[in-house]
């Protein structure tokens, strides 16, 4: 007897076990679909934890965990979220207390131009076309020269340039650009390296820092300035011209000024070029040789370097 009991037994198990998924008359089908459905269950819930979701009641605890640290890092409110945002943009505002816009146009090399570099880091704002600008607007189809009284208007609205090529002048669309006080910078000459000595051929950093000197705002001048590693040789270019401009009361002032550094300068070549050398001695005192400068008192090696 006991060995039939034996073989009994192991028989309905290996039978339950092939066909326990089809007796569902005897109950055996249910249970059997109910442990695929458990394994299920449990495959799902694991690929959810691998691929990030929000597992089940029983997810692991390092899984809550780092839901919790993640949690913990965002914003609590909305408010606090803005607030992050605002100190963020902040930095620049409070270093440029007005407002620094342009227009641009794509027509220069984004890599050397420096009025996308100041809207990177987030100095200037970039118009579309169309939109009005309430400040000044450095725009060569202006009639007023930058002066000294528009100091307030910059400090309340803020200056925008054009930013484009200088050999593509003539298509840009100056009327789109909507302005109440459109300006000129006067005489001054270029110090970036794209067009380096060359009059009036300014970038955008250079015209933003030109219009600051000459309204009385040095500071902000050479702030803007010090963002590129040549931008201080602006000043040091041009520093008599910006003297002589930011000392005018009035645009026709600026202009007259102007007009006399270049009548000085068209003579000073004139009398260079009529000048005659051979009876120039190198033992004369007077003789000084313009390419080189020499130190007031003293030798040239007396000179701080």
């Amino acid at each position: 007897r006991g060995g039939v009991v034996s073989i009994t037994v192991s028989i309905s198990i290996m039978g339950r076990r092939q066909t326990g998924g089809e007796i569902s008359e005897e109950g055996l089908g249910k249970s059997g679909k109910q442990g695929r459905g458990a394994d299920a269950q449990k495959h799902k819930a694991a690929k959810s934890v691998r691929a990030g979701k929000a597992a089940r009641p029983g997810r692991s605890t390092h899984v809550r965990r780092e839901e919790k640290e993640w949690s913990d890092s965002k914003p609590d409110t909305v408010a606090d979220a803005s607030a992050d945002a605002s100190a963020s943009a902040s930095a620049p505002a409070a270093e440029i207390p007005f407002p620094l816009a342009m227009w641009d146009l794509q027509q220069c090399d984004p890599k050397k131009c420096s009025g996308r570099k100041l809207a990177r880091q987030g100095f200037v704002k970039e118009l579309k076309l169309g939109a009005r600008f309430r400040g000044i607007v450095l725009t060569p189809n202006a009639t007023d020269c930058v002066s000294p009284p528009d100091r307030k208007i910059v400090k309340e609205f803020g200056i925008a340039v054009v930013d484009c090529s200088w050999a593509a002048l003539d298509q840009v669309p100056f009327d789109k650009m909507k302005t109440n006080f459109p300006r000129l910078l006067p005489y001054l000459v270029a110090a970036n390296p794209v067009n380096f000595g060359k009059p009036c051929k300014l970038s955008c950093v250079e015209a933003f820092a030109a219009c600051c000197y000459i309204v009385g705002l040095r500071s902000v001048a050479s702030r803007l300035l010090g963002k590129f590693k040549w931008g201080h040789s602006f000043i040091d270019l041009n520093r008599e011209l910006l003297r002589l401009y930011a000392a005018c009361e009035t645009p026709e002032a600026v202009v007259a000024a102007q007009a006399d550094w270049l009548a000085k300068c068209d003579k000073e070549a004139s009398e260079r070029i009529h000048q005659d050398f051979s009876e120039v001695s190198l033992d004369d005192a007077d003789f000084v040789n313009p390419n080189r400068r020499v130190a007031e008192g003293g030798d040239d090696d007396d000179e701080d370097d």
